[in-house]
């Protein structure tokens, strides 16, 4: 196995909005020797070195069931299905929960793979950095279509609203979850949690790009771009 892999973008920052508000959730990333004697999204896939699975666990205020419902109800562009209880929930069936037969149930923990293509192979569709809106746990679902669907962008669905402005000289969680996406967006940052030069930089150079106020500050509008909801 390749010891270059990355998690896919769109896993980098479910598992930042997670940890945001269900600070030190277990989430299982890369797989262990039993995932590795075969084809898994949590081995790097063939072509890239991607890693394109996640398990959460429910061991700091995560509703767990609420969580899968949330998945499916309003399914990232990326996902590709939930396991969860012995359920699956697949794209290609509309994420409707079906039987699943494997031999983990899947009873204590979710687990979410992403992208296009068998397990451990996919090629495509795991890197986009829209937003999960796990803000929304606990509100009524408005349920999308999964076969064409769409970024959450609503304005009581803004995750960059409800973030820590972030800026030079900061340090702590949401400084960890800007170096997170900053990476996914693909600047090469330390997660540290410490705002730094390095960060500032990154920064200031994705608000250039993103004709945003070139100030090094992470208020509502840098993160709402950087989380793709705006």
């Amino acid at each position: 196995m390749s010891s270059n892999w990355r998690l896919a973008k769109s896993l980098v920052v479910l598992t930042s909005e997670i940890e945001y508000f269900y600070p030190d959730t277990t989430i299982w990333d890369i797989g262990d020797a039993s995932h590795q004697s075969g084809y898994s999204d949590h081995n790097p896939n063939e072509c890239c070195d991607v890693v394109c699975a996640i398990d959460v666990k429910p061991d700091h205020g995560l509703d767990l069931p609420e969580f899968v419902r949330h998945l499916v109800a309003n399914p990232h562009p990326n996902l590709r299905y939930v396991i969860f209880n012995r359920k699956i929930y697949q794209r290609k069936y509309n994420f409707e929960a079906r039987d699943y037969n494997g031999v983990n149930a899947h009873k204590g923990h979710a687990h979410v793979s992403v992208g296009n293509g068998p397990d451990g192979r996919s090629t495509r569709d795991y890197d986009s950095t829209a937003s999960w809106g796990i803000d929304d746990l606990g509100k009524p679902a408005k349920p999308s279509k999964p076969s064409k669907p769409s970024k959450p962008s609503t304005e009581k669905n803004r995750l960059g609203d409800k973030m820590d402005t972030v800026r030079r000289g900061s340090n702590g969680l949401a400084v960890r979850i800007l170096q997170g996406v900053l990476n996914a967006r693909g600047y090469k940052v330390s997660i540290d949690g410490i705002f730094g030069p390095q960060v500032e930089k990154a920064l200031r150079s994705f608000q250039s790009k993103h004709k945003l106020a070139v100030d090094g500050i992470c208020g509502p509008k840098s993160w709402n771009k950087l989380l793709g909801i705006s």
